[in-house]
C-alpha cells in the first residue's frame, strides 16, 4: 500500500491522443494510438520533456530518446515513473536511452523484468523504483558511471557498493541453498532491496551493517523469507533474534520475515518500537503480543493474512510526534487486518481501552481501530467520540451504514477506506467535522450519494476510487473553503455537485474534478478566488457554469475547463489571469466575454475550441482589446488569438491594424483553409500557424514583404510546419498570393519559394483581383467607365471559377467621373475601407448611388464596423457623404441596426454614436422615374417594385407592360397594308411578381403606364424588388431594356422596326441608330412590313397608344424620302421608297 500516492499523483487522467490535445504539465499523452503512455513534464520549448509511464507492448521495451509528436513538438524522454492506471505488464526487458536522468517510484508497474541497462545519464534512482514490478531486473550499469554500479549477479549499488538498492528477482536461479549473502562492503540496505525473489529463505547480512532503511515498503517484499542471519565479528547496530531483524540501538523491530512460521508471536521484552511496515503480509501469525513495546509507527503491521487478535501492552501509550520522532501508538499503525476480530488492552494501560473488541482512548473520545472481522451490519459510534483515528474502520466490509454523531470533530485519513459494503453515510447535525482528508471513503464501491456537513472547510480526495458516486450535496451556510487537488478526479459517474446556498468556497485546486465526465454543471459561489490547473479538465458533460455577478475569482488555471462541454462563458469581472489551455478543446464553446480586469491571457488559453467565434473584450481593459472577435493587444497591433470558429471557406480577414501575428495565434486551427494577411504585418510568431494542416491559401496584402528573419523557423517553435516535426509540410499545400508589384520580391526569397506556388494579382477586364482562397477573390481596383457598374458575382481565372466576395480598400479610387452607380449583388461579404471613395484626398466620390441587393446584412460586411475603424478617429468610411445607399425595404431596419456605428468613450465609459455614422444615407426609396404623358419606358440591373409608392401613399398607381412577338396581329390599314395591333399585357399575367403588375425583373424592358393620372407624383419612388430569389423570365418580349450605359440602338435588318418613347407616344426611329438613355427601353418589332400603322393596346382597359410613323413636317417635305421601315434616306439608291405618301421605285 503506497503511503505517498498523492504526493506523486498529480492527476488520474485517461491518456489523451496527442492529435486531440495540446500539452500541460502532468498531462498524460500517447503517441502510438494508446500503446504507450507518457506524462508531460515540460510542455513546450527547447526543453520539452516526458516521463515514461507504461505500455501495452510485450517483450523488450526500447524507450526512445526523443519523440516527435508529428504536431510540431519534439520531446526528450528524461524520466520513468508511475501513475495510476498505466502498467507495463507485458514487458520483460528494458533498454533506456541516454536522455533518461531519473527513475522515479514504481517504474514499469506489473512488469516481469529480466534485465535493464543503466546509462551514465541516469543520476537518480529512487529506492522504490522497483516497488511495482512483478520481478526486479538484472541491472547492468554502464562502465564509468559516477553514481551507480552493479555486480555480476545484477544487483544494483551506489558507487563503491556502500548502499544496496536492489537484487534481481531471479538471483536464486541455480542456488539450491535458499540463502543470499549481501556483499560485505554494503553498509546500508534500502527498502524493496529484495523484491519478489523466489526460493529465497535466508538473507545473510553484512557484518558491518550500519543502516536499514525504514519506510514504505519493507526491505523484503513479496518474498517468502523465513529468516535473517547476522555474521559475528563485525561492527553493527543490528541483531538477529529468532530470524527477526532488530536495531539493537533503537530497540526497534525492523523486519519480520513474511514466511516465519510462528503463529503466536511475542515481541522480545527489550524491544520498544515497531518500525513502519516491519511486519508486512505475514502468512502465519494469528496473534500478536506487543509485550513492552512503547512505539508503533504508521502501518507497522500491514496486511497480516491470519491475524485475529492484537494485545496492547500497558507500555504502549497514545501516539505523539516531536521533531519527526514518534512515540506511542501512531494512528494507522494497524492496516488491512482483514481477519482481525478484536483488540485487547492491558488493564493498566493509561491511554487505551477496549470495548467489544474496538480500540478506544481511555475516556473514549478517540476511536482508534474497529476490528474489520467484527460481526454486524451496523455499529453505533459512541457519542463520547470526538476523533475517528486514521484507518479506524478500514476494511470493515460487514458494515453497510455509518452514522457519524455530531460529537465527532476529526476524521483521520483512510478512516472508512475499503468498506465494500458501505451504502449510506449520515453526518448528524450540527456536525463539527471541518476536514475530509485523503482516502477517508476510498474504494467504498457502493456509495452513491453523500450530504456533507456544513462545517466542512476542506475536502481532499476523500472519495478516491468510489466508482459509483453520483451526487455530493453541500448544504446552505457551508464553511467549505477548499476543494483540494484531485479530490474527485476518479469519480467518473459524479453528475451533481450541488451547492444549495451560501458557501465560503475560495479555492478549487488542481485536477479537483478532472475527468469527472458525468458532471453536468457547476454553480460557483461568489467567494471562489482561484480555479487551478486542470480543475475541471475532461468534464465532457458540463455544458454550463455559473458565476456570481460579483464573483471574487481572480485566476482561472491552466487547463481549468479543458475538454469541457461548455457552450459559452462570461469571464467574471475580477478575473485577472486566464492560464495556458484553460479552455482547451471546449468543442462547443462559441463566445467568451472578457472583462476589464483580466490582464493576463495565455495565447493558448482557448486552443482547439473549434467553434469559438468571438472573444469580446471590455473596452475598459488596459491590456487587451478585441476586434471582430479576435483577441488583440491593447494597441491592436498584435493578434493574440484567432477564434477558430471564424475560419471561412471563402476568405479569412485579419484586423488591418495588426503588425504582428502572435505566438500560437492560429495553432492547430484545422478549419483554417485560407488567410489574408493585412498590409502592416511585419512579424509572424512561434507556432503561429502550427498544425494548420488544411491551410492552402495565404494572401499577403502587405505593403512590404515580411522579412524572412521575422518568421520563426526554429525546432518546436516554427511558424509553419516544414515536415521535420510533422508528417506533412504545409509548404507543399499552400499557395501564396501577392500583389503584382511585390511578386518579384517574394519570388526572390528561398523561404517563400518553398511554398507550393506564388501567384500574383491579375486583371480581368477593367478590374484587378487577388485570390483570397481557392473559392473567392478580392476586387482590388477597377477602372470602369460604366454609368451603372454591376459588380461581377464570379470570374474565371486559370480554368477556375471564383466568387467575387470582397471589394478591397480604396477599390474605386481609379474610376473616372462616368461611374454614377454601383450595384452590389448578394455574393459580396466584405467592403473595404473607403471602397467607394473616388477622391481619397478630399473624401469625395463621383459615385452617387450604391445599391445593395443583400437581404441579410451583417456588421462584418463593412470594414469600419467589422474592425471598429472609427475608434482610430480617422474617417475610413466606405461611402462619401454625398453617396446615397439603397437597400431593400424589408432589410432597411437591419442595415440601420448592423451599420449603426458607435464608438466607446473612455471618459464617459459608454458607447456613443460615431461622428462618421452614415445610416442617414440609407434608404429604400429610389427616385428617378417620371411619367408626364401617361406612358414611359423602364429597365434596371436589379428587380424593381413600383407598387411600393401606391401602397404607402395610395396614389402613383403605375403598371409595367410587355408585348410579345406572338401578340403582333395584322388588320385593315393604309398603304395597301394592314394596321398592326400589338397587345400589351401587364407583367403579372406573364408570371411575374405574384400578382403585382408593378414588379419589373432585372434587365427586363417594360412600357410603364400611369393608371390613376397622366403623370406620376413629384416625389414618386420605387424600391428594389424583394422577389429576386425567383427566376422571372419573359420570353420574346418586344421591349428591350437599356442598362449599365446609354445605348445606340438600330435595326439589324429591313424586317426590324425600332420605336422609342417620346412625349408619351412611341416614335419610329428615323435614323439607322438611335441613342437611348440608360434605364429606358425601346420596342423592336421583327417581320412587320414598312409603312404599316401600329397601335399598342393595353390589356387592362383596351386603350391604345398611337404610333407616329413620320413627323408631319417631314412627311410633307418635297425632298423627303423614306425606306419601307419608315426611316429617312438622304442618298437614294435602287429600291422602293415612300415620297409624299406614295411608293416610288428607283431603278
Amino acid at each position: 500500500m503506497r503511503k505517498i500516492r498523492f504526493l506523486l499523483l498529480a492527476l488520474l487522467l485517461m491518456a489523451i491522443p496527442q492529435s486531440l490535445w495540446a500539452y500541460t504539465v502532468h498531462q498524460v499523452v500517447s503517441f502510438d494510438n494508446g500503446e504507450t503512455y507518457y506524462k508531460v513534464l515540460v510542455p513546450e520549448g527547447q526543453n520539452a520533456s516526458l516521463m515514461f509511464l507504461g505500455t501495452k507492448k510485450t517483450g523488450e521495451l526500447v524507450i526512445p530518446a526523443e519523440i516527435n509528436d508529428d504536431a510540431g513538438v519534439t520531446f526528450k524522454v528524461t524520466e520513468v515513473g508511475f501513475q495510476s492506471g498505466y502498467t507495463s505488464s507485458g514487458v520483460t526487458s528494458v533498454k533506456l536511452p541516454e536522455t533518461i536522468i531519473k527513475l522515479n517510484n514504481d517504474c514499469f508497474k506489473g512488469a516481469k523484468l529480466t534485465e535493464i541497462n543503466i546509462p551514465k545519464s541516469v543520476t537518480q534512482i529512487l529506492e522504490t523504483a522497483w516497488s511495482a514490478v512483478e520481478e526486479v531486473p538484472k541491472c547492468t550499469v554502464e562502465s564509468g558511471h559516477t553514481v551507480f554500479e552493479s555486480d555480476d549477479k545484477g544487483a544494483l549499488y551506489t558507487k563503491g557498493k556502500k548502499e544496496l538498492r536492489c537484487v534481481p528477482s531471479k538471483v536464486m536461479e541455480g542456488n539450491s541453498t535458499g540463502t543470499y549473502t549481501v556483499d560485505g562492503e554494503v553498509e546500508r540496505i534500502c527498502v524493496n532491496a529484495f523484491h519478489g525473489i523466489t526460493n529465497l529463505t535466508k538473507i545473510v547480512l553484512p557484518k558491518n551493517l550500519k543502516d536499514v532503511q525504514e519506510k514504505y515498503p519493507s526491505i523484503v517484499v513479496s518474498t517468502n523469507l523465513v529468516e535473517f542471519e547476522m555474521p559475528a565479528g563485525g561492527t553493527t547496530n543490528y541483531r538477529v533474534e529468532d530470524g527477526v531483524l532488530f536495531n539493537d540501538v533503537t530497540k526497534t523491530l525492523v523486519c519480520y520475515p513474511r514466511a516465519k512460521t510462528t503463529a503466536a508471536y511475542q515481541v522480545p521484552a527489550d524491544i520498544k518500537r515497531i518500525a513502519v511496515f516491519a511486519i508486512m503480509v505475514n502468512l502465519h501469525m494469528t496473534s500478536l503480543d506487543l509485550n513492552n513495546v512503547e512505539t508503533m509507527e504508521v502501518s507497522a503491521l500491514y496486511k497480516p493474512q491470519k491475524l485475529e487478535s492484537i494485545t496492547i501492552p500497558k507500555t504502549l501509550v497514545k501516539g505523539t510526534k516531536t521533531n519527526s520522532i514518534s512515540h506511542g501508538l501512531q494512528e494507522g499503525a494497524f492496516e488491512e487486518c482483514s481477519k482481525l476480530k478484536e483488540y485487547k488492552v492491558h488493564q493498566d494501560n493509561p491511554d487505551f481501552t477496549d470495548e467489544a473488541g474496538v480500540l478506544f482512548s481511555k475516556n473514549k473520545d478517540i476511536l482508534y481501530f474497529y476490528p474489520p472481522a467484527k460481526e454486524g451490519a451496523k455499529y453505533n459510534i459512541p457519542t463520547t467520540v470526538k476523533v475517528l483515528a486514521q484507518k479506524a474502520f478500514q476494511g470493515a466490509n460487514k458494515l453497510t451504514s455509518m452514522d457519524i454523531p455530531n460529537t465527532v470533530e476529526t476524521i483521520g485519513t483512510e478512516a472508512f477506506r475499503n468498506m465494500k459494503g458501505l451504502v449510506t453515510v449520515n453526518f448528524q447535525a450540527p456536525s463539527k467535522v471541518k476536514e475530509l482528508k485523503a482516502d477517508v471513503f476510498r474504494a467504498c464501491d457502493k456509495l452513491k450519494e453523500v450530504v456533507l456537513p456544513a462545517s466542512i472547510t476542506e475536502i481532499a480526495a476523500a472519495f478516491y476510487e468510489c466508482g459509483e458516486l453520483e451526487k455530493i450535496t453541500i448544504p446552505a451556510g457551508s464553511k467549505l473553503k477548499t476543494i483540494q487537488a484531485s479530490a474527485f478526479a476518479t469519480n467518473k459517474k459524479l453528475k451533481n455537485f450541488n451547492i444549495e446556498g451560501s458557501c465560503d468556497l475560495e479555492t478549487i485546486e488542481s485536477n479537483a474534478f478532472a475527468n469527472a465526465e458525468s458532471l453536468e454543471s457547476f454553480n460557483f459561489p461568489k467567494s471562489v478566488k482561484k480555479i487551478e490547473l486542470n480543475a475541471f479538465s475532461g468534464c465532457k458533460s458540463m455544458s454550463t457554469v455559473k458565476f456570481h455577478d460579483d464573483a471574487d475569482i481572480e485566476i482561472i488555471g491552466a487547463g481549468a475547463f479543458a475538454d469541457c462541454g461548455l457552450t459559452s462563458i462570461s469571464i467574471p469581472k475580477k478575473v485577472k489571469t486566464i492560464e495556458r489551455e484553460a479552455f482547451r478543446s471546449c468543442k462547443v464553446l462559441n463566445k467568451i466575454d472578457v472583462t476589464e480586469f483580466t490582464t493576463k491571457i495565455d495565447p493558448e488559453a482557448f486552443k482547439y475550441c473549434d467553434n469559438l467565434k468571438a472573444i469580446n473584450v471590455n473596452k475598459e481593459n488596459k491590456v487587451y482589446s478585441s476586434v471582430d472577435g479576435y483577441l488583440l493587444s491593447k494597441d491592436k497591433e498584435t493578434l493574440l488569438i484567432f477564434p477558430p470558429g471564424k475560419a471561412n471557406e471563402n476568405f479569412t480577414l485579419l484586423p488591418p491594424s495588426i503588425v504582428k501575428i502572435g505566438d500560437y495565434a492560429f495553432y492547430d486551427c484545422t478549419k483554417l483553409t485560407n488567410v489574408t494577411i493585412p498590409n502592416k504585418v511585419t512579424t509572424i510568431g512561434k507556432r503561429a500557424f502550427g498544425l494548420c494542416k488544411n491551410l492552402n491559401t495565404v494572401t499577403f496584402l502587405c505593403d512590404n514583404m515580411i522579412p524572412v528573419e521575422n518568421i520563426n523557423k526554429e525546432k518546436n517553435e516554427m511558424s509553419f510546419d516544414d515536415g521535420t516535426q510533422t508528417p506533412y509540410s504545409v509548404f507543399d499545400n499552400i499557395t501564396i498570393n501577392v500583389r503584382t508589384e511585390r511578386f518579384n520580391d517574394y519570388n526572390a526569397q528561398g523561404f517563400y519559394k518553398k511554398f507550393k506556388g506564388i501567384d500574383q494579382s491579375f486583371k480581368k477586364g477593367e478590374e484587378e483581383y487577388i485570390a483570397v482562397s481557392d473559392k473567392a477573390v478580392d476586387m482590388l481596383s477597377t477602372t470602369r467607365k460604366d454609368y451603372t457598374f454591376v459588380l461581377p458575382t464570379s470570374i474565371e481565372h486559370k480554368g477556375k471559377t471564383y466568387k467575387v466576395s470582397l471589394i478591397g480598400d480604396y477599390a474605386f479610387q481609379n474610376v473616372g467621373d462616368k461611374v454614377k452607380e454601383v450595384v452590389v449583388k448578394k455574393d459580396v461579404e466584405y467592403i473595404g475601407a473607403q471602397a467607394f471613395i473616388t477622391d481619397l484626398a478630399n473624401k469625395k466620390s463621383t459615385v452617387e448611388r450604391v445599391f445593395f441587393i443583400e437581404s441579410k446584412p451583417t456588421e462584418e460586411m463593412l470594414s469600419t464596423t467589422r474592425f471598429e475603424l472609427d475608434e482610430t478617429g480617422k474617417d475610413y468610411n466606405e461611402f462619401a457623404k454625398s453617396t446615397k445607399i439603397y437597400v431593400k425595404k424589408s432589410a432597411l431596419k437591419t442595415y440601420q441596426e448592423k451599420w449603426n456605428k458607435k464608438v466607446y468613450n473612455t471618459d464617459t465609459h459608454a458607447y456613443e454614436v460615431s461622428k462618421f455614422n452614415f445610416i442617414d444615407q440609407l434608404d429604400y426609396r429610389v427616385p428617378g422615374v417620371t411619367i408626364n404623358y401617361k406612358y414611359g419606358t423602364f429597365a434596371r440591373e436589379f428587380d424593381v417594385d413600383f407598387s411600393v409608392y401606391k401602397t404607402e401613399k395610395n396614389k402613383g398607381y403605375v403598371a409595367a407592360f410587355v408585348g410579345k412577338i406572338s401578340e403582333v396581329l395584322p388588320g385593315d390599314g393604309d398603304y395597301g397594308h394592314s394596321t398592326y395591333h400589338i397587345r400589351m399585357s401587364s407583367v403579372d399575367v406573364n408570371g411575374v411578381g405574384n400578382g403585382n403588375f408593378g414588379y419589373v425583373p432585372a434587365y427586363t424592358g417594360v412600357l410603364l403606364k400611369a393608371l390613376d393620372s397622366e403623370t406620376t407624383p413629384s416625389d414618386f419612388y420605387y424600391a428594389i424588388g424583394e422577389d429576386d430569389d425567383k427566376d422571372y423570365k419573359i420570353t420574346n418580349n418586344i421591349m428591350h431594356g437599356v442598362t449599365v450605359n446609354p445605348r445606340n440602338a438600330g435595326a439589324a435588318t429591313v424586317d426590324e422596326v425600332i420605336y422609342v418613347m417620346q412625349g408619351g407616344i412611341f416614335k419610329k426611329a428615323m435614323a439607322s441608330t438611335v441613342s437611348i438613355p440608360v434605364h429606358k427601353a425601346y420596342a423592336k418589332i421583327e417581320g412587320m412590313p414598312a409603312g404599316s400603322k401600329v397601335e399598342f393596346s393595353f390589356s387592362d382597359d383596351n386603350t391604345t397608344n398611337a404610333i407616329v410613323t413620320i413627323d408631319a413636317e417631314e412627311k410633307n417635305a418635297d425632298n423627303a424620302y423614306y425606306n419601307l421601315n419608315g426611316q429617312r434616306v438622304n442618298k437614294l439608291q435602287q429600291g422602293i421608297y415612300i415620297h409624299k405618301g406614295k411608293k416610288i421605285v428607283i431603278r
